[in-house]
Parts: C-alpha cells; sequence; structure tokens
C-alpha cells in the first residue's frame, strides 16, 4: 500500500536546497500541501527566493506548493510561517523542523555572535515552530512533528560544539513533546540525516575520496523517504530518532546500564572500584518516554512499536 498524504498540510523549514528541498518534493508527490519555507540569505535580497524556486518545481510536477520566506531564527518567524500556512491552506498537519546553518571553530576560539545565530536557528527556531503549531495540532487531535538532530549529538563533532549543543537541546525537546503529545495526538519524532548537501559541503577537511563517496551514495533522495514514514499516520511511534544515511536506516536510543548499589555510605573509592559494574552492558535497559506513574520510580522501558515487530 503505498504511502499518502492526501487532504493533508506540511511545513517544511530550510526547503529551498538539499535535504528539505527533497522532504518538500517526496511530500507533495505524495499528496501533501507544502509550504516551502527558506529564509532570504543575507546579501541574497536582489535574488529570486530560493523558497520560490522551490516552490515553482513542485507545482510545475503537478503539486501543491507556496513559498514563505519567513527567517525562522527571527522572533516572529516563526509564528509568522504557521499562519501562512493556516491562511493559504486551513489547516496544518506536519511540521518538518529542518532549516540549519553550520560553523566550524575550536571551542576556545567561538565566536558568540555565530552560537548565537546557531541557537537562534537550530533551537530557538525549533522551539518555536513547535510552539507556534502545538495548539492547532492538538485541537484537531491529530499532528506530526519531525524535528533534526545529528550524529555529533551523540558522539561529539571536533570544531562544532556550538552544532552538536544545539542538537543535543533538540534531542531533548522531541523526548519532552513527545510526552506531552501522546495526550493530544501529536507524535513527535527526530530524524538524524547524512547526505551530501551544501550545509555538509562546507565542513572543513573533507578528503577529495570521501567527498566522491558522498556525492555518489549519500543523496538526500535517500533519506526523504525516511522522514515521509514519521510525517505520516503511520508511524506508530513517539519520541525516537532514526537515522538514515544513504540506504542505511538504524535507531539510535538511550541506554542505561543495571549498574552498581553502593553501600550505605559510599565513599569514592568504593565508586571507583565498582565502575567495571557501572560500565557492564549487560541486562543494559533501553531507556523509554516516561509517564506519571514512573517519574519517580525506575527508569521506563522503551517498547518495540507494533510496526516495528517481527512476525
Amino acid at each position: 500500500m503505498e504511502l499518502r498524504l492526501d487532504g493533508q498540510v506540511a511545513v517544511v523549514t530550510g526547503a529551498g536546497r538539499g535535504l528539505g528541498n527533497a522532504y518538500a518534493r517526496l511530500l507533495a508527490e505524495r499528496g501533501a500541501k507544502v509550504v516551502v519555507n527558506n529564509r532570504i540569505r543575507p546579501g541574497h535580497e536582489d535574488l529570486t527566493p530560493v523558497a520560490e524556486e522551490a516552490a515553482e518545481v513542485i507545482v510545475a510536477a503537478g503539486g501543491e506548493a507556496v513559498a514563505d520566506t519567513s527567517d525562522i531564527g527571527a522572533a516572529s518567524g516563526a509564528a509568522d510561517l504557521v499562519a501562512h500556512a493556516l491562511d493559504v491552506f486551513g489547516r496544518l498537519d506536519i511540521v518538518v523542523n529542518n532549516a540549519g546553518v553550520v560553523q566550524f571553530h575550536e571551542f576556545a576560539d567561538y565566536p558568540d555572535d555565530e552560537f548565537e545565530l546557531m541557537v537562534d536557528i537550530h533551537l530557538r527556531g525549533t522551539w518555536r515552530i513547535n510552539r507556534a503549531a502545538w495548539p492547532h495540532l492538538a485541537k484537531q487531535g491529530y499532528g506530526r512533528i519531525v524535528n533534526t538532530v545529528s550524529r555529533g549529538a551523540f558522539f561529539g563533532d571536533p570544531r562544532g560544539a556550538a552544532y552538536a549543543s544545539c542538537k543535543g537541546a533538540v534531542l531533548g525537546m522531541t523526548r519532552a513533546l513527545a510526552v506531552e503529545g501522546e495526550k493530544v495526538g501529536i507524535a513527535v519524532n527526530a530524524i538524524s540525516p547524512t547526505a551530501w548537501t551544501p550545509l555538509y559541503a562546507s565542513a572543513p577537511d573533507v578528503p577529495p575520496e570521501r567527498r566522491e563517496v558522498l556525492e555518489r551514495d549519500f543523496r538526500a533522495e535517500q533519506v526523504s523517504p525516511v522522514l515521509l514514514l514519521l510525517a505520516h499516520p503511520r508511524c506508530d511511534f513517539t519520541g525516537e530518532v532514526v537515522a538514515a544515511a544513504g540506504r542505511q536506516v538504524s535507531r539510535f536510543f538511550l541506554g542505561q546500564t543495571v549498574g552498581a548499589e553502593l553501600s550505605l555510605d559510599p565513599t569514592p573509592e568504593e565508586v571507583l572500584t565498582r565502575l567495571p559494574d557501572v560500565w557492564d552492558e549487560t541486562g543494559y535497559n533501553p531507556v523509554g518516554l516516561v509517564n506519571p506513574v514512573q517519574r519517580a520510580q525506575k527508569t521506563p522501558t522503551a517498547e518495540v512499536p507494533p510496526s516495528a515487530r517481527r512476525s
């Protein structure tokens, strides 16, 4: 059965180029009406906005799309974007937080203004758009939010501390909103994409041989099917991170070891001697989402969703 989105409305940020553009095109191809958001970058005011170019391509292919140039890094941009979707299409079902920028600096030399820009777009932008869309999704009792995280938030990102910090915060936001969203029919997940895009091309020190592999085998069009599933009603899980890199799809998750139970009055020396037990992964627990009963008790365990269970 083909996964369709007929009658649904999606907002995709950073959709003028790269991953966001691939997301918007596939969502429209599968029936969604898409608001293609991309800010007008400083110094490009005299050029045709890339959001307009992207929307025109979708319409020429038979889809429905409108361009939006709201700057989601600005305080009013997110509200303007959501209002635009509602004004044009009358509803909102899917929010894809994809917009991002990246700069690479050693931590000690990271410019404060560039750090603030990263926070404005990656973290505050995602927060504000979700806040603006939330009442509308909750009122209709249905919604799909897909945030964007990065592998760097899990294993570190050399010269990318600001980027990794923002994406780690978005991961925490995803988990918290998933808990609140379950009560009102909103599923909130995150995608961790790897694709050769203009953003990736700005990364320093990518060897020519690695660049060749990325351009050939890690295309944005290979990530967009994963995004579409996360945005679809058939997505029966929430609070998860799905990684998409080329043809490889996997899951990032948090785990907690059984650990060690210390004496009533532990000492630092005892903690040191018990580290092998603290590190032992035998019987570890995939950390699930909390509920009011579990909050003051043991760590909740992640459950396998019906769609992922083997027959």
